[in-house]
């Protein structure tokens, strides 16, 4: 015996002769030894993303101008979700100037296009991204922005996966065109439900979870209802003023 050698652990089986191969459980037959297998290595535990709000914190953390394409270029790593949580956001406190509906609302429809065509990643026209925000704009979001998002990630988490599938993104996507298409009307008033249910789409997107995606989508259904009841009331109060107009 060798001192200090250290040699694989290795386990005895008695192979049946008439059968090779097939142990027996005691007595007689050829000894042969078999290596043990070693045990699987454990896979390391999958590293949590940051949350929406720490990444917003980060990206508002100077006392600079921001444009948007940084803002986008930091975000769109995250999927489409975190984009739409950030666009959703201004209309939401608001920190834009009168008639920023007019150019997040195409923003909305373009982003609504490419989930129903499938980009991987979302895209942005340079003309866009070269757009800024000023740094009292920037300061009003950080400081009404972040504490809406970290509430809204009180709440969602990964559930009902199941409702997170391709034919529930391209409803939507639907939704989200809709949405796109209220801001461009003149009823100042409906600026904010569509953002509510932007963001609350983008949560669903973003965390996989399944009830803030349905409840984006049944708020969306009730915002287009009351956009739709609100231009017939227009039409038949124009028809009382101005009956000659619609003769």
């Amino acid at each position: 015996m060798i001192e200090g050698a250290s040699f694989p652990a290795m386990r005895i089986r008695f192979d049946d002769p008439l059968h090779p191969g097939r142990g027996r459980g005691g007595g007689g037959g050829t000894p042969t030894a078999t290596a043990m297998t070693p045990s699987p290595t454990p896979r390391p535990a999958e590293v949590e993303p940051q949350p929406v709000s720490a990444v917003l914190e980060h990206l508002l953390a100077t006392d600079k101008d921001v444009t948007v394409g940084e803002i986008f270029e930091r975000v769109a790593g995250r999927g489409y979700g975190l984009l739409l949580i950030v666009l959703g956001l201004p209309m939401l406190i608001p920190i834009l100037p009168p008639g920023a509906s007019t150019i997040v609302g195409p923003i909305y429809m373009l982003l609504a296009i490419q989930l129903v065509v499938g980009f991987g990643r979302p895209w942005l026209p340079r003309w866009l991204r070269r757009r800024g925000l000023s740094q009292r704009s920037v300061e009003r979001f950080r400081r009404r922005g972040i504490p809406l998002v970290q509430r809204l990630e009180r709440f969602s988490r990964r559930r009902f996966r199941v409702l997170n599938n391709p034919v529930m993104t391209r409803l939507a996507a639907v939704v989200i065109f809709s949405m796109g298409l209220i801001l461009l009307s003149p009823a100042p008033f409906l600026n904010t439900l569509p953002a509510l249910v932007v963001m609350f789409i983008g949560v669903g997107l973003l965390n996989d979870d399944g009830v803030f995606l349905m409840i984006g989508l049944l708020l969306g259904l009730v915002v287009v209802g009351v956009f739709a009841a609100t231009i017939n009331l227009a039409i038949v109060i124009l028809q009382r003023l101005f009956p000659w107009w619609f003769h």
